[in-house]
């Protein structure tokens, strides 16, 4: 099976299934589906989301970023959005307000490169937090936990704007869930790296000319996906709850029965 799906108007669309768990079983094609915003599908890529079997998209993004980027109507399957930051909360690490018919980031950050926000804006620092806070009482990931254990709402399509943070941590859970080592999630993490490389590289190229090297390094922390990163959200599970049985049973009800449930539909 494959597990990176190419689109005309999408660049990190994955499927979630093949992953090995701790146990030895695996997670099935099919089910979980990541990606980047949506706006941009083409007839082609709709249809090719149909034959996919889709039923439910799930949104991590606020209202502003939503009502610029509209997702397209997937046939038969249901749109739901739960926003991963509070919407009264700047979304700064997407950065996609374009204009309307402008490129996807591109205009946004040349404007905020022009401004000097990048000057004064600390990105790693902001990142950083910003993973510290995601796991715990967040009320996207509890949804989202809800979903799942639902088996006519899958294949779910969860996905942010570039598809690497807020949906890098739903896709961490849904595995950790479903019993997959840290190792293995980090590696689904990391492939953002691979998918996102090219355009990552045009929107630097398009920033440039209006940004120094320590405005360009900034931006680099807003557009990669870093391991530190990931292992935030892993120290920040076990500090608070030290397991991850009991974080899923305390903070998203998934109680061991449940999981195993979980795992038995989502599990080969």
């Amino acid at each position: 099976m494959q597990r990176v799906i190419t689109l005309e108007g999408a660049h990190n669309f994955r499927d979630m299934g093949g992953y090995e768990t701790i146990e030895g079983r695996k997670v099935k094609y099919g089910l979980f589906y990541r990606s980047d915003e949506l706006t941009g599908l083409s007839p082609k890529d709709i249809e090719m989301l149909n034959s996919l079997n889709i039923r439910t998209i799930f949104d991590y993004r606020g209202h502003q970023e939503a009502q610029h980027k509209p997702d397209p109507t997937i046939p038969n399957a249901i749109y739901e959005r739960q926003p991963a930051i509070a919407e009264e909360q700047p979304s700064r690490m997407n950065l996609s307000f374009a204009p309307e018919g402008g490129e996807q980031q591109g205009h946004f950050l040349e404007g905020l490169a022009q401004n000097d926000f990048f000057k004064t804006f600390r990105a790693d620092e902001y990142m950083r937090d910003l993973y510290r806070k995601l796991p715990l009482n967040n009320a996207s990931y509890k949804r989202l936990m809800e979903i799942i254990q639902v088996p006519d709402h899958l294949g779910i399509l969860h996905h942010c704007t570039a598809g690497k943070d807020r949906t890098g941590v739903g896709a961490a859970l849904i595995l950790l869930a479903l019993g997959v080592s840290e190792q293995t999630v980090m590696e689904d993490y990391l492939l953002t790296n691979e998918t996102m490389k090219d355009f990552n590289q045009r929107l630097l190229g398009q920033i440039s000319e209006y940004a120094d090297a320590a405005i360009l390094n900034n931006f680099n922390h807003m557009l990669d996906v870093k391991e530190e990163l990931m292992e935030t959200v892993f120290r920040t599970i076990k500090d608070n709850y030290g397991t991850y049985d009991i974080y899923f049973a305390e903070e998203f009800g998934l109680t061991e029965a449940k999981r195993e449930l979980l795992k038995s539909n989502s599990l080969q």
